[in-house]
């Protein structure tokens, strides 16, 4: 197997496909992780949280080396990291596609 790929024998689609890829890999920030929104209570007693719904927050997951860490997403900043969660989903399933592709172009030459 070749170690590079020539544009010129790839698909239309396939070119397409990395060449959004590398749009948003140069052009947006992307953040591998899920989003998890989790509500508490935070004790005082005067707080409408004590007889109703609790302070909501948004954590930012991430399994690394099979350890799981987790971090508070500030109330400016859930937007931005949101974006950038969705940005690096669409990375994975474009490459993802690619990766289709390429197995079975694998595929055929082994034959």
């Amino acid at each position: 197997m070749k170690e590079s790929v020539s544009r010129a024998e790839l698909s239309a689609a396939e070119r397409s496909l990395r060449s959004r890829i590398a749009q948003l890999a140069s052009n947006e920030r992307f953040l591998h992780g899920s989003l998890s929104e989790r509500t508490a209570k935070c004790g005082k007693l005067s707080c409408h949280c004590a007889e109703g719904e609790g302070h909501r927050s948004l954590y930012l997951v991430q399994s690394e080396a099979g350890k799981v860490r987790q971090i508070c997403v500030p109330k400016a900043w859930q937007d931005p990291v949101r974006q950038a969660v969705g940005v690096y989903r669409e990375i994975r399933r474009l490459l993802d596609e690619v990766s289709a592709l390429e197995w079975k172009r694998f595929q055929a030459r082994k034959r």
